[in-house]
């Protein structure tokens, strides 16, 4: 009987960061090479996309609010955003999130964006730590913020968005 054999290699190196290197940078993003030691002690590179700049008090890059709207005698409704999104060249529904502003808090975030993207005004429920969306391409953050809107007060009757330059 022939003795069994492990194919697998056994991993004996810390993976780390040797040195991150800039390509481009604009006004919102940067793309980087990163170059790092795998778990065999392989030095590889790696493209990623980073935010630019350092936002004071800041625990995050951005929000996206989870709204649920509730009115009387309905259902509650997820309320959700049709924007055109430059690098698929089509539409997307989504949650409304943005940016948070230097010291800003996540809820107030939330709550701004919420406003400016679909005219409601609500109530923070629960907010997340923040959370890596995509962490193979880019180190942006995002805190999910759970708000409830109260589709009965007349401020949420016929909301109006409030969309600004950017």
């Amino acid at each position: 009987m022939a003795a069994e054999r492990s194919t697998e290699v056994p991993k004996t190196a810390k993976q780390f960061v040797v040195k991150e290197q800039v390509i481009a940078e604009r006004k919102w993003l940067k793309l980087e090479e990163t170059t790092y030691t795998d778990p065999f002690g392989k030095t590889r590179t790696w493209e990623s996309v980073k935010r630019t700049g350092n936002k004071k008090g800041v625990t995050a890059d951005g929000v996206a609010v989870i709204a649920v709207l509730q009115r009387t005698l309905h259902y509650d409704c997820i309320v959700l955003v049709k924007q055109f999104r430059p690098p698929i060249n089509g539409y997307c529904l989504e949650f409304p999130a943005g940016l948070i502003e230097e010291n800003e808090s996540a809820e107030s975030a939330a709550l701004r964006e919420l406003e400016e993207e679909t005219g409601y005004k609500g109530e923070v429920i629960e907010c997340t730590p923040a959370l890596y969306l995509d962490p193979g391409m880019s180190n942006s953050t995002t805190h999910i913020v759970n708000v409830i809107i109260n589709g009965d007060q007349a401020e949420n009757t016929r909301p109006k968005q409030k969309l600004g330059e950017f």
